[in-house]
């Protein structure tokens, strides 16, 4: 058993509804009876629900705070029993820096912006939010209902400096800085962007530690804490990670999500929404139980807790034929369970990804903007080539990386430079290292070669850059640097058009060069190739990054070949090694005008290669199929015709 509930949550419900003021009717037909039967046909480990949200009004009575005018019903105490009555956690999600209630009945909580003027949602972390309103409304909480942990949204990513008077003479006095910087290009945005970071990791130890000591066992998360937009090394008092992915194109945000938070040393969720749009925050639709399923599949695969979000009537009751489809994928994710939970990743590759380069490149204080884009493309690149990687901040990265075949620095700019000297170590000790764009100039020794400042374009005057794909060309997009070889060999040349085979015209740059450096391998990729995947995903670039890691010949590295929608994840537990595929493609997902998944077409062949022990048993999970597979030269082979939506190859010692 785990110190907390959230230790062995595997699935799980959560319900908002945000309780405004011109709400009549809220909780009016809720019932125990009725919230029992709806969740027996999905049997959740936690359900989490409405206490109050981004409007600042309670759906609850409530003697601290302000209480929404149009409570029929206490609607949470009927959730507490019926959630007490089944045997599971109940938590709440509770809106924590963005309260507006708060800040109109009281305007000294509010967030100064730059111009002087409050902020009409986000409050001050300095203020008196925290400590005299916020902490006093979940103690009241814990005290009259028993609830088993708060869910705080509205955190990190409604957060920004604030230059109110308390902030700014707390940083002059901690810094000596004068002016305070007003914008980003100021001098001293980074120590004003740090102070104010601090500020907001403050806040949220603050209550997490006054929901410790009122419950022992009362668990404590901020949205979005310590993920991709805050790669920071873990200080708050937070039980475990959890976020909710974006609404439309929900895979692409998952991806990233689930392999920082599986690195950061917690327990975690990730939590889908059940509705999606065209785009816009309105129009919902109900999303089908194969795209949650899909959904599913990419959080079970990197270890984590999945967790499903809808909304109840504002009346109170949830929706039946919600639940109904809901069980459906609660079905899907247990059948899976067993080899998805307490499992550990099988280090293959690793991506950086850098919070001194973050921070440099992000907006306000959490706002991920275009800077973890280049973490994001060499992600994708590796994944697509069927490659298992990880992601990992660079604390834990210094820590962890010599257990990698394969590591990548993708465009990270500036780095601590004790990462470097890691970095550098870990090639010469028999490492295998991709360095792209800005990164390469700080390995301009291990790369072998001579980098200018000056750009191929520039220089060239070509209308197109672009590398060979066979006996045709994938074009290069952004800045790519002249180059000099000096004792690398070069892969992929710059090509001066668009002209392939005896047409092309090779320019005298490479685009990507391998060396040999002590026991190991780098290699350097020259311009911002891993930023633009992120973005164009051009499957001649997706080969190209599959070429440069065959020419860097990596002996531990798994060679599994599919297609490029299958998102592969290796995990190990005891004596048994998961293979998770999940398809991603869809049925007819051509422009972002149709963002509906409706149904997931199969995906195949897979072929694998992994050296291994001989296994006593290799089946196809859940179901135990057999797989076809065979053992020579101390490798397992196997192969698989296709993958529905999450298949497992289950590897037996």
């Amino acid at each position: 058993m785990g110190k907390h509930w959230h230790d062995n949550a595997f699935f799980g419900l959560h319900f908002d509804l945000h309780a405004r003021e011109t709400d009549t009717v809220l909780g009016r037909d809720v019932t125990e009876e009725g919230l029992i039967q709806e969740f027996e046909k999905i049997k959740p480990d936690f359900v989490q629900c409405d206490c109050k949200g981004h409007p600042g009004y309670t759906s609850y009575p409530t003697k601290v705070g302000i209480a929404s005018p149009g409570i029929v019903k206490d609607s949470l105490r009927i959730w507490r029993n019926a959630t007490q009555k089944m045997g599971i956690p109940l938590i709440m999600h509770y809106s924590g820096v963005w309260d507006t209630a708060a800040i109109q009945e009281h305007p000294e909580y509010a967030r100064i912006e730059p111009d002087g003027k409050p902020h009409p949602d986000s409050t001050c972390p300095l203020s008196a939010y925290t400590e005299q309103y916020l902490i006093p409304q979940m103690e009241e909480i814990i005290d009259t209902y028993d609830v088993d942990g708060f869910w705080v949204d509205g955190e990190n990513w409604a957060s920004a400096p604030c230059y109110c008077d308390r902030c700014t003479a707390a940083f002059i006095e901690k810094t000596g800085i004068t002016p305070i910087p007003r914008k980003e290009e100021d001098p001293h945005w980074k120590e004003w962007a740090d102070f104010s970071r601090e500020n907001f990791v403050r806040h949220v130890d603050a209550f997490s530690r006054a929901i410790h000591r009122r419950k022992a066992g009362c668990t404590s998360c901020s949205n979005w804490m310590y993920t991709l937009r805050q790669p920071d090394d873990i200080k708050a008092e937070v039980d475990y990670l959890s976020g909710d992915f974006s609404w439309v194109w929900s895979i692409d945000s998952a991806i990233p999500e689930a392999r920082i938070m599986d690195g950061r040393g917690l327990k975690w969720d990730l939590m889908a929404w059940a509705f999606t749009s065209h785009g816009p925050m309105s129009d919902w639709i109900f999303k089908s139980v194969p795209a949650l399923c899909q959904e599913a599949g990419i959080v079970m695969s990197c270890g984590g807790a999945f967790t499903i979000y809808d909304t109840p009537n504002r009346w109170g009751p949830v929706v039946s034929w919600h639940m109904d489809d809901l069980a459906d994928v609660a079905r899907f994710c247990r059948a899976r369970q067993a080899f998805s939970q307490n499992t550990a990743t099988v280090p293959q590759a690793v991506v950086l990804h850098s919070q001194n380069h973050y921070y440099a490149h992000n907006r306000s204080l959490y706002d991920l903007s275009t800077a973890a884009r280049p973490v994001e493309g060499a992600l994708y690149a590796l994944l697509e080539n069927t490659i298992h990687t990880d992601l990992l901040t660079e604390t834990t990265l210094r820590q962890r990386v010599d257990s990698y075949p394969l590591c990548v620095v993708p465009e990270q700019d500036p780095m601590d430079p004790e990462t470097l000297a890691k970095l550098k170590a870990y090639v010469r000790n028999g490492g295998a290292l991709i360095v792209s764009g800005v990164s390469c100039k700080a390995f301009e020794e291990e790369l072998g070669v001579s980098i200018s400042p000056e750009f191929v374009q520039g220089y060239c005057n070509a209308s197109a850059l672009t590398i060979p794909d066979g006996d045709r060309t994938v074009t290069l997009i952004g800045d790519w640097n002249k180059v000099t070889v000096q004792s690398a060999s070069t892969v992929k040349p710059i090509l001066l058009s668009r002209d392939g085979g005896p047409q092309s015209k090779r320019s005298e740059f490479p685009a990507m060069t391998v060396r040999t450096v002590g026991k190991g391998v780098i290699a350097g990729i020259y311009g911002p190739l891993f930023d633009s995947f992120a973005y164009s995903h051009y499957p001649g670039i997706r080969r190209a990054v599959g070429e440069l890691i065959e020419a860097m010949n990596i002996p531990r590295l798994a060679r599994i070949t599919a297609p490029a929608s299958l998102v592969m994840t290796m995990r190990q537990k005891e004596d048994a090694h998961f293979l998770h595929f999940v398809n991603t493609s869809g049925d007819h997902l051509t422009s972002p005008k149709n963002p509906i998944v409706e149904s997931v077409p199969p995906a195949g062949p897979i072929h694998g290669e992994i050296s291994m022990p001989r296994p006593a048993s290799v089946t196809l999970e859940p179901g135990g199929a057999p797989v076809h597979w065979s053992y020579r030269d101390g490798r397992l082979l196997f192969d698989i015709p296709q993958v529905a939506i999450h298949d497992i190859v289950a590897i037996r010692h």
